[in-house]
């Protein structure tokens, strides 16, 4: 059984706990906390520089993998979708994606959980990081 826990920020899965949330729906193994903020160049080094639960294959998710943890069929303020009540490490920051803007690439994917935007801001800003490990998702 797993249960949130917010206050203590742990998932506990049968007693143990542990740094990682495996999702039942994608298969990607996530970083059950938050790194912090960071620029997204310190947040990629960060990324490839982690070792968790035995594993260093870690990466900062794509965009499209960071929409994954959303429930587009539960509405925010009748407009926006929230994070899926299965994600046991649920906020409303906002996260760094791996995926650079096309057009301007200075820029990269950020996506708000508070109000689920997904919008690009310039690299040097500092936004909130969580990787990802597992088949990558564009």
């Amino acid at each position: 059984m797993v249960s949130r826990t917010k206050a203590a920020g742990t998932l506990e899965a049968g007693g143990e706990q542990t740094r990682t949330w495996r999702d039942p729906k994608t298969g990607l193994e996530w970083q059950y906390e938050s790194a912090g903020e960071m620029s997204w160049g310190e947040a990629m080094d960060y990324a490839h520089s982690l070792s968790l639960n035995g594993r260093d294959d870690w990466r900062l998710p794509t965009a499209m993998e960071l929409e994954t943890l959303l429930d587009r069929g539960a509405l925010y303020d009748a407009v926006r979708p929230v994070m899926r009540e299965d994600v046991p490490f649920g906020d409303e920051l906002s996260y760094w994606s791996s995926t650079t803007f096309e057009e301007y690439t200075n820029s990269a994917w950020i996506v708000m959980f508070d109000g689920a935007y997904v919008l690009s801001y310039y690299k040097s800003n500092h936004y909130h990081v969580r990787c990802v490990r597992g088949e990558e998702r564009a």
